[in-house]
């Protein structure tokens, strides 16, 4: 008999709490909680089986690994990228559309980042040769440097299934190092 109790008295627990929800809910949209909100709102992405919705999480993957790949602080360079993209008609006699995918890179020499680090160097040398370390600046370095804007861009195709460059993209650079861009459209084509 105390089991069917507590089955019955949990049930009006649980009947209690869904009132209170309820009731709060029904006070808080009288009380104005309905109002629009100054939030803007986030575009709905096209869904996932269409070329757009495709493309939309390609775009995704994209920011994310170049929001990932930026220039180490303290290095003396400030490199930003930013990548868009425009969805073109498909070509005569087919079906499927194509993409261009701009990523476009802005890079400045920062002369407070390269005259600390020049900085540094001296004072890494003195201690390196057990001297006391200066405590005179060194000569300022005087960056004259416009900031340079490139754009590059890689045209997509689709195959019905899933985006892909239309030019493949060499693992490592003229110099030897990883691409950069090959590491971002790695990531950003794999889930597509």
């Amino acid at each position: 008999m105390g089991t069917a109790t507590v089955f019955v008295g949990s049930g009006f627990a649980r009947a209690g709490i869904a009132g209170a929800i309820c009731i709060a809910l029904t006070l808080s949209l009288q009380m104005g909680c309905d109002k629009p909100s100054n939030i803007p709102s986030v575009p709905a992405l096209p869904p996932n089986d269409t070329p757009e919705g495709k493309l939309a999480r390609v775009m995704q993957r994209l920011d994310s690994a170049i929001e990932t790949a930026q220039a180490a602080s303290g290095s003396g360079v400030i490199s930003e990228r930013r990548a868009y993209h425009k969805l073109l008609p498909p070509d005569a006699g087919s079906e499927l559309p194509k993409a261009v995918i701009f990523i476009e890179t802005s890079r400045a020499l920062a002369p407070r980042a390269l005259n600390a680090a020049s900085q540094a160097k001296r004072e890494a040398e003195a201690e390196r040769l057990g001297e006391e370390a200066p405590t005179e600046p060194g000569k300022p370095l005087i960056v004259e440097d416009e900031e340079q804007v490139e754009v590059a861009e890689f045209p997509l195709s689709y195959d019905g299934q899933r985006w892909k460059l239309v030019e493949e993209l060499k693992p490592k650079a003229e110099n030897g190092l990883p691409s950069t861009e090959y590491i971002l459209f790695e990531y950003a084509l794999d889930a597509n």
